[in-house]
């Protein structure tokens, strides 16, 4: 239950909230629909990524939440608790990820624990696997995760759905 008086009604309790302030939706929503719909990120890349984060900010909604496109790409159940249970910095542990995937769960780990420790060394790593554009993205994707799971943290948004984002995911 939200730590604020969140309208009764129909509909879940993180989209009622949401609705108390239609403009903050909107702005959520368009940045939502920027990070799943229009990148070149691959599913279970972002799916990592995501999960990095929503593990270290202890989100319920977040650590609820699948992507429907990273399940059809073979990013098991399994995949997902090892990837929510692996120790900050230990990501070289996740056997079950390419490189890339390795690499952005660090990035997300960096960006959410000790963002300064996304130095030029980490940087140039990064770049020799990553297209500019990409790192964008992830950067964009880690900055919209750390920051809605936080808010729905702090407002004591309960995972009230059925596991799935709300919004669908682009074609990659």
């Amino acid at each position: 239950m939200a730590r604020i008086d969140v309208p009764a009604g129909s509909g879940l309790e993180r989209e009622r909230l949401l609705m108390m302030q239609p403009q903050v939706a909107i702005g959520m929503g368009a940045y939502a629909t920027a990070i799943y719909e229009q990148t070149s990120l691959p599913a279970r890349l972002r799916e990592v990524a995501r999960l990095r984060i929503a593990a270290a900010n202890g989100c319920p909604v977040c650590l609820n939440t699948r992507s429907p496109r990273a399940d059809a790409d073979g990013f098991s159940e399994q995949s997902v608790n090892e990837v929510v249970s692996c120790p900050v910095g230990a990501t070289q542990g996740l056997d079950g990820l390419d490189q890339r995937e390795q690499l952005a769960a660090e990035f997300a780990d960096r960006f959410a624990h000790q963002h300064h420790a996304i130095d030029d060394d980490f940087m140039a790593e990064v770049r020799d696997h990553f297209s500019d554009i990409e790192i964008i993205e992830l950067a964009a994707l880690c900055a919209m995760t750390l920051g809605n799971g936080r808010f729905m943290t702090v407002l004591g948004v309960a995972a009230d759905d059925d596991g799935y984002y709300l919004l669908p995911e682009g074609s990659s």
